[in-house]
């Protein structure tokens, strides 16, 4: 599918989340920076852009959303300390921890696949993963051609080489989940409408673009 095609089927976001400055968090005694410890958490690459994080002490899954763009770092949270608190939440610090030292000590924390945990530059995502950050590359793939696209799920088998009959339509259904849990989030914080308050600094939505 061609990114002109995709275009035309969707909104295109080009900005993922706010600006996060990780930088001046470092030696302070900042609660979510002290607290992020990447090999006490559950790190877990969705995308180039998304990741899944468990904190030691916590029981759900939060997903997390982390790029650098220009040379900082851009990104978001669905938890509760994003949204209320200023600055980056334990999640978003883990993410960042764990790709710093994959990067400085040679792979010492990965994810719980055993992939290095590694951010992204912006400029390298194509609009489309962009759009489905939290959608795996797999994912992401089969909806476009399929549900958006003009490619039936058997003629996408066959091109991919997958001999059974489930491996697309699981995806597929996966996919479905996950896009429409978004936006069903999405409805429920103000729709694709919403832009952030500079008297109360409400957040962005999980890949809406925002007038700042």
């Amino acid at each position: 599918m061609s990114s002109s095609a995709f275009e035309a089927g969707g909104r295109v976001d080009t900005q993922i989340g706010e600006s996060i400055n990780f930088e001046r968090l470092a030696g302070t005694d900042d609660t979510s920076w002290k607290n992020a410890v990447p090999y006490e958490s559950d790190i877990q690459t969705v995308s180039r852009l998304a990741f899944k994080v468990r904190s030691p002490d916590g029981e759900a899954w939060h997903h997390v959303i982390l790029a650098r763009e220009s040379g900082a770092h851009v990104g978001l949270c669905d938890c509760k300390g994003w949204e209320h608190n200023d600055g980056p939440c334990v999640h978003l610090c883990a993410v960042r921890k764990a790709a710093w030292s994959c990067t400085k000590l040679c792979t010492k924390h990965t994810d719980i696949n055993g992939r290095e945990v590694r951010i992204c530059d912006l400029d390298a995502v194509d609009p489309a993963e962009r759009r489905y950050p939290y959608l795996t590359d797999k994912q992401r793939d089969a909806y476009l051609r399929c549900d958006l696209g003009d490619m039936g799920v058997r003629e996408y088998q066959r091109k991919q080489g997958y001999s059974s009959p489930g491996t697309v339509s699981n995806r597929l259904r996966k996919a479905r989940e996950k896009v429409a849990e978004h936006e069903q989030q999405l409805r429920a914080d103000g729709g694709t409408a919403a832009r952030r308050d500079g008297a109360t600094d409400d957040r962005r939505l999980l890949g809406e673009r925002v007038d700042r």
